[in-house]
């Protein structure tokens, strides 16, 4: 089996590919006059030509986050076993995969379903992406501390426990604040929210902690890499039925007559 490693490429790319996205689809959408000041950033990649960008690019990304999930669940898994109360066939660890996987769900919705096209699934993977993924990042902050008892990483339960406890306060603000907004809406294109549309103060606080949100969780990310750097993989053993065998067989050595 051939070694596989640069493991923390994967972290790096979320990192880079994300911002570089949003800030892209950002400065395109403010200068066609798609959106007002400091707007979602589900607002920046709502019309084309960035939405283009936004979904190929957030498609990218939720993979490279989705590799994240998986290598950080191995590696979880090999190092030990965090048991919940749920049931002997479940683990912490098992529970954080599938929220992971649903906040790359979510991020892969939030790519393809634009806000302004079908906005109720739109705002279901945006839930998906921030709360779940907020979510799993407390789990991973919980395995940091039980494995930094292994390995010299306690400084990566400090900094995600601050991250952590940073992300559930913006996540609570965003969503908070944007019911509160929408409320006082009066305008006909959330997009281009002016002053005089009501709920602008509460619009602004949710909008800019959403890109907080966004901002910390990438940096939860980046948090993996050290890890990354010293875990390898092996490329997986395939065996066909029908045809392994008939070649083992004919490797096998014949015995003399």
């Amino acid at each position: 089996m051939t070694k596989k490693g640069n493991l923390h490429i994967f972290p790096s790319l979320v990192c880079v590919i994300a911002p570089v996205t949003f800030l892209i689809t950002l400065a395109l959408a403010t200068k066609l006059v798609h959106v007002a000041m400091l707007p979602y950033i589900s607002d920046t990649g709502n019309l084309m030509p960035e939405s283009c960008i936004f979904s190929q690019f957030l498609n990218l990304t939720a993979l490279c986050m989705l590799m994240c999930v998986y290598i950080r669940y191995l590696q979880v898994k090999s190092m030990a076993t965090f048991k919940t109360p749920i049931g002997p066939r479940w683990d912490a660890n098992d529970i954080s995969w599938y929220m992971g996987f649903l906040a790359c769900l979510g991020m892969d919705i939030v790519a393809n379903f634009q806000v302004h096209n079908i906005y109720q699934v739109h705002y279901v993977g945006a839930l998906l992406c921030f709360v779940g993924g907020s979510v799993y990042f407390a789990f991973q902050t919980m395995f940091s501390y039980h494995m930094s008892k292994v390995d010299d990483s306690k400084y990566l339960f400090y900094i995600r426990c601050i991250l952590c406890a940073l992300a559930f306060i913006f996540c609570t603000s965003a969503i908070t604040s944007g019911v509160i907004s929408d409320f006082g809406y009066t305008g006909t294109d959330s997009s281009k929210w002016k002053k005089d549309d009501g709920g602008y103060k509460w619009h602004l606080v949710s909008t800019s902690s959403e890109w907080m949100l966004a901002i910390i969780q990438s940096a939860l990310v980046v948090s993996f890499f050290p890890e990354f750097r010293r875990i390898s993989m092996y490329s997986p053993k395939f065996e066909i039925r029908g045809v392994n065998d008939v070649q083992s067989e004919n490797s096998a050595p014949k015995e003399d007559a």
